[in-house]
């Protein structure tokens, strides 16, 4: 009877060694094959997607609570970015829906809302499109880009801004100095 009692033993212990080296090689998926087998396939819905990336020393953060594709089109109702930048800092935008064209390396985001914060000052940044350029890392605000503070008031018709947060003023602009003369 003991003899028994072991050998099942035994054998349980193979199968569970067995099941246990399968779910480890199942869990070691290839993130590379994984991502190029979702970007060819024909028609994809994702809900409550959050990504975490580091990008040249500054962490981004991204969350998209609906996610659509269809061929090369990537659409999407709502988006929460936030960037850490390693010098200090945080940028945070929100945008209410858009739409990014993987063939293009092209996105473009409605109703951007944002705050951009550096240890000196923190400014808020609205804009009614936001296009984005995978290319160049370029941003640019077609109709128009308004940044406030509690001292400053800029608006233009039209600005462009790099990664690193220079804003080009493309149209020109205005700027209205906001705080109370003492």
């Amino acid at each position: 009877m003991k003899r028994r009692h072991r050998i099942l033993l035994g054998l349980l212990f193979l199968g569970f060694a067995v099941l246990v080296r399968y779910a480890m090689r199942d869990m070691k998926l290839d993130v590379n094959l994984l991502r190029e087998g979702l970007v060819h396939m024909p028609g994809l819905v994702m809900e409550n997607l959050q990504m975490e990336r580091e990008v040249s020393g500054d962490l981004w953060r991204v969350r998209v609570p609906y996610l659509d594709r269809e061929k090369d089109l990537v659409t999407i109702r709502s988006l929460d970015v936030r960037r850490q930048l390693s010098e200090g800092g945080e940028w945070y935008f929100f945008g209410t829906e858009g739409v990014y064209s993987h063939d293009e390396g092209r996105a473009i985001v409605h109703g951007v809302r944002g705050t951009m914060e550096t240890p000196e000052r923190i400014w808020n940044l609205e804009g009614a499109v936001l296009r984005w350029d995978d290319k160049s890392g370029e941003f640019t605000f077609p109709e128009g880009l308004t940044l406030y503070d509690n001292e400053f008031l800029l608006t233009t018709p039209k600005a462009s801004m790099d990664e690193a947060g220079v804003v080009l003023l493309e149209k020109g602009g205005s700027l209205q100095w906001t705080r109370p003369l003492e």
